[in-house]
């Protein structure tokens, strides 16, 4: 199957072409395995990984069969699609790759440009998935926006969106109006949905076009904590309790048709583990591995250092200038010195863009650093010493490839480009 792995691979390097048309007709051709199975459809621009998650762990821990479509992934590509928690093995992805190649090239023989994307294939590999293994229920992020997004093809029984901020400006445009109404793409008529504490100007267009198409509409945004405390989670940071919220909310809305025993969905948010989201490894030294990218993550990657009250060494890389540096401003005062690393992803920011975004003040203690001699730059690094590793989920992925005992494999390679 090595040659269907390169075919992926060669898909992938073509990048994403964003829209559903392709999407429906892959779907079509493979007997609409989306109507197979109910779902819960999750966009947002952060905290949408950690709901699906928390909603995966609930409706497990009342007895149902869950399929959960997650992206991207950290070190293998199996870890997007999962059936009761396990991780899809690679050659099972590969058999079903090799299975839809001949379906995707009578798409472009039959018309040129309607070839799938590897997101595309992914997610049909998904739902292929899911209705074999007869899930009771699938829980799907978007991979970006919500409009246009592949898995924007089904009719959820509820549609979810858990923050409104900027990121990928460049495609859901540079208002948060105009990032809302990307994200209120997955509204489906008649079906309920649910917003986390959107800023009223994200919330309103949420809400508008939920009306406009006869959803019910609920939001978080007006919870009054002191009267409704937030539910308890194992994960770190306020933000969590919010997604932890948000899930339970979820379940509520849900309750007549996915009955679940309130004591077991609570008990469910204490066993949420999420790799890379504030991320406390065991030994010394101590290492966090944060995937913050953004403003809004930026914003809680603050508040965590707040609350730890150490001095880290940043180990700092990432995709975008900009995204860089709102991750710099965070960590700042907080940062003893940087190690500056460039993912192996085409985009990439450079290290020298980097290291201008750091005050001159550091000096030498600003160091450049090369992914495949972490192991190297650990064994140098005093055991009383905490190492935050942020910027991208690409790097956390990378160093947990080299790092990671029990990790045979590094799949990042497979990761979209957008």
């Amino acid at each position: 199957m090595k040659d269907i792995s390169e075919y992926l691979y060669a898909l992938r390097n073509r990048g994403s072409s964003f829209g559903v048309e392709r999407m429906e007709r892959l779907c079509l051709h493979l007997g609409k395995p989306e109507k197979s199975f109910p779902c819960v459809h999750v966009a947002g621009t952060n905290g949408k990984g950690s709901v699906c998650s928390m909603l995966d762990a609930i409706y497990r821990a009342n007895g149902y069969k869950v399929g959960l479509f997650s992206s991207p992934h950290l070190v293998e590509l199996g870890e997007r699609i999962r059936v009761n928690g396990k991780i899809t093995p690679m050659p099972e992805i590969t058999r079903r790759v090799a299975e839809l190649k001949p379906v995707a090239e009578r798409m472009e023989d039959d018309e040129p440009g309607m070839h799938p994307t590897f997101f595309e294939f992914m997610t049909a590999v998904a739902f292929l998935k899911f209705k074999e293994e007869k899930v009771d229920l699938a829980i799907l992020e978007t991979g970006l926006g919500g409009r246009l997004d592949s898995t924007n093809v089904v009719n959820p029984e509820l549609s979810i969106i858990t923050t409104v901020s900027k990121d990928h400006c460049d495609l859901l445009g540079n208002e948060i109006e105009a990032i809302a109404g990307e994200k209120a793409g997955i509204v489906k008529k008649g079906r309920p949905v649910l917003t986390g504490w959107l800023k009223p100007k994200a919330n309103h267009v949420v809400e508008r076009i939920a009306h406009e198409k006869g959803a019910p509409f609920c939001s978080l945004a007006a919870r009054d904590e002191s009267k409704e405390p937030l539910p308890e989670t194992n994960l770190v940071g306020a933000y969590q309790k919010k997604n932890a919220a948000l899930a339970i909310r979820a379940t509520e809305i849900l309750e007549e048709n996915f009955p679940v025993d309130s004591g077991k969905s609570y008990s469910a948010l204490t066993e949420v583990r999420l790799k890379g989201r504030w991320q406390v490894l065991a030994g010394k030294p101590k290492i966090i591995l944060d995937a913050c990218h953004n403003e809004e993550a930026a914003q809680a990657l603050r508040g965590n250092l707040l609350a730890l009250g150490e001095e880290v060494e940043v180990w700092l890389g990432s995709l975008e200038e900009n995204r860089a540096r709102e991750v710099v401003a965070a960590v700042l005062p907080f940062a003893s010195g940087f190690r500056l690393f460039e993912p192996t992803q085409p985009r990439a920011c450079a290290i020298s863009l980097l290291r201008g975004l750091i005050p001159k003040d550091f000096g030498n203690m600003v160091a450049e650093g090369v992914i495949t001699r972490i192991e190297e730059y650990l064994d140098e690094t005093p055991e009383n010493q905490t190492i935050l590793v942020t910027g991208s989920i690409y790097l956390i992925g990378e160093y947990l490839s080299i790092t990671d005992e029990a990790s045979t494999k590094d799949q990042s390679r497979f990761q979209d480009l957008l």
